[in-house]
């Protein structure tokens, strides 16, 4: 698999709101296709999505599927241009798995949120673009200082194990003086603990760009990066049953 063209769909289970990765959607040559995962076998009261009721059955559509089409904006909406440059993509270049990986394919009337999983290369590297969560719940200090960044700027990573909500959480702090700006997003969360817990030196977060009068969901992108990951670290990552797809 490709994973440069594809996006991975996490659920909110509605009880005890735990996200769990219950699909994949692929882009081919000739169009798109989509597998449910074993993570959608996990909770029974998973609905599977309309027009794909079956978990065990494979998906092709010559264009994007609708659940996955109604997430990404438009090409011919004025707007696009300015879209596209918030999420620090090409408009000319990008597709629309890039589009719903890089803004999770959120909407208000789902518990559903699209991702890519870290891609590693033959020597272990790799680069990995997110917007930092949680910034509209800072306190004004800390949304100056998150105004006031610049691209290049280096953040830290904080395990946040005691957090009542998540305990995978990840947080992000500015340094001098150290400062709260948010957090991870929960999909990427599990991953980076296990990087800080086994190659904490070997990866750095930096800033890639502060968006000025934007949503706070878009404001500010950062870029995590890593030189020589073992291929051990990388097995631990890639393990997770609830990432492969479910088979016939």
């Amino acid at each position: 698999m490709n994973t440069t063209n594809s996006v991975y769909v996490a659920w909110q289970e509605p009880i005890l709101h735990d996200w769990f990765v219950v699909g994949l959607l692929q882009q081919t040559d000739s169009g798109y296709v989509f597998n449910y995962t074993e993570g959608a076998l996990e909770k029974n009261n998973f609905v599977p999505f309309n027009g794909m009721e079956e978990l065990n059955k494979t998906y092709y559509s010559h264009e994007l599927f609708p659940l996955f089409q109604n997430r990404v904006l438009s090409k011919h909406r004025p707007e696009y241009p300015h879209f596209i440059q918030w999420l620090g993509l090409n408009a000319q270049e990008a597709t629309p798995i890039e589009v719903i990986a890089r803004t999770g394919g959120l909407r208000n009337t789902d518990q559903l949120q699209m991702f890519k999983r870290i891609n590693f290369d033959k020597s272990g590297n790799f680069e990995y673009f997110f917007f930092v969560h949680g910034v509209g719940y800072l306190d004004p200090s800390a949304k100056k200082r998150v105004s006031d960044l610049d691209k290049g700027d280096k953040l830290f990573l904080l395990q946040d194990s005691q957090n009542q909500y998540d305990k995978l959480a990840v947080a992000v702090r500015a340094e001098n003086p150290a400062q709260l700006i948010g957090y991870c997003p929960r999909y990427l969360a599990r991953d980076i603990r296990y990087l800080l817990d086994n190659s904490p030196h070997l990866i750095e977060l930096n800033v890639e760009c502060v968006n000025k009068d934007v949503p706070t969901n878009y404001q500010l992108l950062c870029k995590l990066s890593g030189k020589g990951i073992s291929s051990e670290v990388i097995d631990l990552i890639n393990k997770h049953r609830d990432f492969e797809t479910i088979r016939p």
